[in-house]
């Protein structure tokens, strides 16, 4: 497979990942853990779309139309998750190879905990003292889970542009695609 971006791009966003990678550390080093968890979910949303950006050209209902078509990062994490782990559940050997159930459940899970506490933020029957460390461990734990993502999707960017390897898109994906019309 070719790679749709010039080695200077490329270069310029592991520049770009370090940066907020360090700046996690940072965050959580500093006591800012409400900052790392916003960045962590910036993180995991950015990882499966870079891995969704890979291979969705080779799917009917993107390249026809519909949001993941576009070059911007519009699906929900939820979505993109779920894309994925569709070709995972599909036995897609670059996929299958790089990540796990248990990471795509960890993944929804530290998702669904960082939800809820965003959405509880400014509630006052939810507020309590234990606030701040509830955003401690949801920081805490989702800097693995962002690790574990950051490998994964690194064990599927050389399995996906290993020398001789085509990507082929399961029929059965493409029809579970949130990009397919409704009418169809």
């Amino acid at each position: 497979m070719k790679q749709n971006e010039s080695i200077d791009v490329r270069c310029d966003m592991a520049t770009m990942h370090d940066f907020f990678l360090n700046k996690i550390d940072e965050s959580i080093k500093g006591g800012l853990y409400f900052e790392a968890a916003w960045l962590i979910y910036s993180c995991l949303e950015n990882r499966f779309f870079r891995v969704l950006d890979k291979y969705k050209r080779n799917c009917k209902y993107c390249v026809n139309g519909g949001k993941c078509r576009k070059g911007s990062n519009q699906l929900a994490i939820g979505t993109k998750i779920k894309c994925v782990e569709r070709l995972y559940n599909a036995d897609v050997s670059c996929v299958r190879s790089s990540f796990s159930a248990e990471l795509f459940a960890e993944v929804r899970l530290w998702v669904k905990l960082r939800n809820k506490l965003m959405h509880n933020l400014l509630s006052l029957e939810h507020y309590e003292e234990h606030f701040d460390n509830d955003f401690k461990e949801l920081a805490l734990n989702g800097k693995k889970v962002v690790d574990d993502v950051y490998d994964a999707c690194t064990k599927f960017r050389v399995a996906f542009f290993e020398p001789g390897y085509e990507f082929i898109f399961p029929e059965s994906c493409m029809e579970q695609c949130p990009c397919k019309p409704r009418n169809q």
